[in-house]
C-alpha cells in the first residue's frame, strides 16, 4: 500500500514539475517575470531556415474556407493573402520597455518574442495559417502561445494585461500609435461599443467604468501617449480614426484577452514606421522610456 501512494505521489510531481515548466524552443524566447504585466512581440524574427518553406497565400475551397498553402492556379477573387514582412524594430521597443519598466519598478513582466522570421512564422494567426503544415513551425507556434499560457498562469486567476508589440508601414503617414481593443474603424467611428466584444472585457466589469474611460479618457493609453508628446488613435485628441489606417487587434489580442472569458485583458500596440525605422536610436530609445513610464501608470491605476 504504500508502496502504490509513492508511485502515485512521485507520478503526481513528475505531471506536476513538467506542466509547471514552460514550453522550450530554440526559436521562441521567453524570459518569465514576477508581476502581472505580459509582452509578446510575435512578427520581429529574423531566423530564416532551409527546413521551414515560405509562407504562401492560401486558397479558399468549395466551402469558402482558406486552405494552406493554398493552390499556384488559384483564382484571384479565391486568394486568401499572407503577410510575410517583419515589424522591424518591435522587440526593441518592447525589450526597452520592459528593461524600463524593471529599473523603475524593480518588478519583471514576461517577455515572450517569437525569433523565426514572419515568412517561416506567424504567431499572431491561427496554425493553420501560421505554420502552413509544417511540422518545425507548429512546435515554434505552440512554445510561443504555450509560454504566453505558462506567463499567464502564473497570475493564480488574478487581473494582468498582456500587450501586444507590433508595427505598421506608414503609407499616408498618419503617424499614430493604433492601440487596439479588438473594436474595429466602424465600431469606433460610430461610437457603439459593445462590451463583449472587446479584449478588455474584464477590466471595465471589474471597474465598472464606462468603456469609454479605457478608449480615449484621461487616464486611457492613447491619452498616456499624446501626454508624453507622441500621437495615438484611440484618444481624447482622436477619439475614432475616421479615414485612417486602423487595427483592432490580432489573433494573440483575441484569444489570449479576456473577450472570451478569464481576468487578463489583452491590447495591442501598432507602431509607426516613423518611430521603428525612420527615428534615430536615441529616439527610438526616448519613445520606449516614455512607453514604459505609461505602462506602468496604467498598470498601477488599474492592476495594482
Amino acid at each position: 500500500m504504500l508502496l502504490e501512494i509513492a508511485q502515485l505521489l512521485g507520478l503526481f510531481l513528475t505531471v506536476f514539475v513538467y506542466s509547471s515548466d514552460p514550453p522550450d524552443n530554440p526559436y521562441v524566447e521567453y524570459i518569465r517575470g514576477n508581476t502581472n504585466l505580459i509582452f509578446s512581440v510575435p512578427h520581429d524574427g529574423n531566423t530564416n531556415l532551409t527546413s521551414i518553406p515560405v509562407r504562401k497565400n492560401g486558397c479558399k475551397d468549395a466551402d469558402g474556407v482558406c486552405i494552406y498553402p493554398g493552390k499556384d492556379e488559384c483564382d484571384p477573387d479565391k486568394i486568401c493573402k499572407v503577410i510575410t514582412g517583419a515589424d522591424l524594430n518591435a522587440k526593441v521597443i518592447a525589450r526597452t520597455v520592459f528593461e524600463k519598466f524593471i529599473e523603475n519598478t524593480g518588478k519583471t513582466p514576461h517577455l515572450i518574442i517569437s525569433h523565426l522570421h514572419r515568412s517561416m512564422l506567424d504567431p499572431n494567426r491561427p496554425v493553420e495559417q501560421a505554420a502552413q503544415g509544417n511540422a518545425e513551425a507548429i512546435a515554434a507556434y505552440e512554445a510561443f502561445h504555450g509560454s504566453i499560457k505558462h506567463a499567464h498562469a502564473t497570475l493564480d486567476g488574478k487581473p494582468g494585461l498582456h500587450i501586444d508589440f507590433h508595427g505598421y508601414t506608414d503609407v499616408y503617414r498618419q503617424n499614430n500609435t493604433m492601440v487596439g481593443y479588438l473594436f474595429n474603424s466602424k465600431d469606433l467611428n460610430s461610437g457603439q461599443f459593445e462590451i463583449q466584444k472587446s479584449s478588455i472585457r474584464a477590466l471595465v466589469r471589474r471597474t465598472g467604468l464606462p468603456i469609454e474611460e479605457f478608449l480615449f479618457g484621461e487616464k486611457s493609453l492613447g491619452s498616456l501617449f499624446e501626454s508624453a508628446g507622441y500621437k495615438a488613435v484611440p484618444s481624447p485628441r482622436q477619439p475614432y480614426p475616421g479615414k485612417d489606417k486602423y487595427y483592432r487587434g490580432g489573433w494573440i489580442t483575441q484569444i489570449h484577452g479576456s473577450r472570451d472569458g478569464g481576468v487578463i485583458d489583452a491590447v495591442q500596440l501598432e507602431f509607426p514606421q516613423e518611430i521603428r525605422i525612420e527615428a534615430t536610436d536615441e529616439e527610438r530609445l526616448k519613445f520606449g522610456v516614455k512607453l514604459a513610464k505609461n505602462i506602468e501608470e496604467f498598470q498601477s491605476i488599474y492592476y495594482s
